[in-house]
């Protein structure tokens, strides 16, 4: 889900350079902070906006998923371990991932979940959030203010703002809401000729998120 949706890289995730600090801060109290070790770049990515018909949230479903994520550490992601201690047999320590024992944890979960794909891993999770703001119609420099990804040919005038941010994020928002609708659409007029089989076709979005 954060590689998907906030496009960071998987050996980033996993080293716990995604933190709760970096999640609505009293900086960015709307926003989550996505720093790039590759590249050295933090990313602002704006998670709502005031509007005349309300609060409008953008990534209202990954927040929903962190919402039931347990916080063990600073870093997000963590795993928990048993004491070696005899006297602390029922204790805990919260340790990283691996980058090997969380592909077998994802290779469990492909063959556990019906509808995940066999290509599915953390790094087809990035390139399936890159891919969407592609499809989106996001201009380079909006592209490069949510990916970090360096582009020579906007180099020496391009700035990652805020405000290019919230325009990338709002566009690529748009996209998203628009293809639900069109699926939905889609879903509802095979279901009709369906003898009442209501059961939707899996959006490969979703796939990509879980």
């Amino acid at each position: 889900m954060i590689c998907f949706e906030w496009l960071q890289r998987p050996e980033n995730v996993l080293a716990g350079c995604v933190r709760w600090t970096d999640y609505r801060s009293r900086e960015h109290p709307n926003g989550i902070q996505i720093e790039h070790h590759k590249t050295g770049a933090q990313v602002w990515h704006p998670l709502e906006e005031e509007t005349e018909q309300g609060v409008m949230k953008f990534y209202e479903d990954a927040e929903a998923v962190l919402a039931k994520l347990p916080q063990r550490g600073i870093p997000m992601i963590l795993r928990d371990v048993k004491s070696v201690k005899p006297k602390d047999e029922d204790a805990t320590a919260s340790k990283l991932y691996s980058f090997s024992g969380f592909e077998k944890k994802i290779q469990m979960l492909r063959k556990k979940i019906e509808g995940v794909p066999s290509f599915f891993t953390l790094d087809a999770c990035r390139h399936g959030g890159m891919t969407e703001l592609e499809e989106a119609g996001l201009t380079d420099g909006q592209g490069r203010a949510l990916s970090a990804h360096s582009s020579k040919a906007y180099d020496g005038y391009a700035k990652r703002t805020e405000k290019r941010a919230l325009a990338a994020t709002r566009k690529r928002h748009a996209h998203v809401m628009a293809d639900k609708e069109r699926t939905e659409f889609r879903n509802g007029g095979r279901n009709e000729f369906r003898n009442g089989d209501s059961t939707p076709t899996k959006n490969a979005r979703k796939s990509l998120k879980s």
